[in-house]
């Protein structure tokens, strides 16, 4: 215990080295300090509330689990007295009161009574949603993400008599927006037939006021889509080309003046990778305005702790699209950042997953279960590299 007291530092960076984590030293220290603050606690609670990928959460854990700093009940990890002290002594960490909006869930959006109903609703729309296409980048948001994003924006003044462009909506955050009966004109673009047709379906049954459009981003935009909104909001996948391309197209689609807003939904990164993000929107000419972390959640993306955050963009002077005719380079992640994982069944049993193997990524797995014993309940990465 002397050791581990006097060198936290190496103690946190080799288990970040051993879990092969992204993040660092810092990923550890966080995860330590929230089962402290939490008693016990879940590994997708803790992928949620920290906004890390559960994979890294897991292999977090199962190095603080072989140095004896934590132990794993039903109800999820707790730190053993040898962690506490660690955690206590070593970190300096003591302090249990928490000072975040309940409420709200730190979004900043505390729903009124009747968004209840409109939660249900929204539930009963999700059901009909098809299978989401991982090759690209579907993770389908929770109906609450959806609600939640229609008050957000109907607190910013971005609806009521506006013309809006969801640039994709596999989330179907349109139909949110049309449960609040404001007067606004919605438009929806999407790659996806299946989605836009379940959309308008929905649209047709309810009197929504809303118009679908077929569109592949890598094709550039017919004159009726430019220079015609005064809203966007989009979830792009999650690389920088992908994000460049989705900013470029909202930029071409909405009036042309500065104080436009764009909605983006991205996911958490770490500061390298943000940093990257932040210079891809300042090269664009946009504003950020605002980032709530964690407004997002989502029934998928596991890769990124099922939760995103949410940026409000705002048009300048200097605003510009990077691209405007086709685009022929690769946007989605398995075709970018293609790599081979591998997991552990609790049976013990080792399953390769991976954009170009027959099992994707580990939603498919969970869904698939294990192909040897058929287990579905817990995977644990055990290896990871790129090809």
């Amino acid at each position: 215990m002397p050791n581990i007291i006097n060198n936290p530092n190496k103690v946190l960076n080799e288990i970040a080295e051993k879990a092969s984590v992204f993040e660092g030293k810092e990923a550890v220290r966080t995860i330590l300090r929230e089962i402290f603050l939490s008693g016990t606690i879940g590994t997708k609670s803790l992928s949620r509330k920290l906004r890390m990928p559960i994979p890294t959460i897991a292999a977090i854990r199962k190095e603080l689990e072989k140095i004896g700093l934590i132990s794993r009940e039903k109800k999820g990890a707790i730190l053993t007295e040898k962690g506490l002290i660690f955690v206590n002594k070593a970190l300096g960490i003591t302090y249990l009161e928490s000072h975040s909006c309940k409420k709200c869930e730190s979004t900043g959006i505390a729903l009124p009574h009747e968004a209840e109903k409109l939660i249900a609703k929204q539930r009963l729309f999700s059901e009909r949603r098809p299978k989401p296409q991982t090759e690209i980048d579907q993770a389908f948001g929770r109906p609450i993400t959806a609600i939640r994003r229609a008050y957000l924006m109907l607190e910013n003044g971005d609806l009521e008599g506006r013309e809006i462009l969801l640039i994709g909506d596999d989330d179907f955050t349109s139909l949110a927006i049309a449960q609040l009966k404001t007067n606004v004109k919605i438009t929806v673009l999407d790659i996806d037939n299946r989605l836009l047709n379940v959309i308008k379906e929905i649209s047709k049954e309810n009197k929504f006021n809303i118009s679908c459009v077929t569109h592949d981003l890598r094709k550039p935009f017919s004159e009726e889509l430019i220079n015609r909104f005064d809203v966007v909001l989009t979830d792009p996948p999650y690389t920088i080309p992908g994000l460049e391309l989705f900013l470029s197209r909202a930029i071409q689609a909405l009036k042309d003046e500065s104080g436009r807003r764009i909605y983006l939904a991205y996911a958490h990164r770490p500061p390298k990778i943000q940093l990257e993000v932040q210079n891809s929107i300042t090269k664009l000419g946009l504003a950020i305005q605002q980032l709530i972390p964690g407004f997002n959640l989502y029934e998928g993306a596991e890769m990124h702790g099922n939760t995103t955050n949410i940026s409000i963009l705002s048009t300048t002077d200097s605003s510009k699209p990077l691209f405007t005719s086709d685009y022929n380079e690769k946007i989605y992640t398995g075709e970018l950042n293609p790599t081979v994982r591998e997991y552990q069944c609790k049976n013990g049993h080792v399953t390769k997953v991976g954009f170009s193997l027959e099992i994707r990524n580990i939603e498919v797995l969970k869904e698939k279960g294990c192909p040897v014993c058929g287990n579905a309940d817990e995977f644990t990465r055990i290896s990871r590299r790129k090809i």
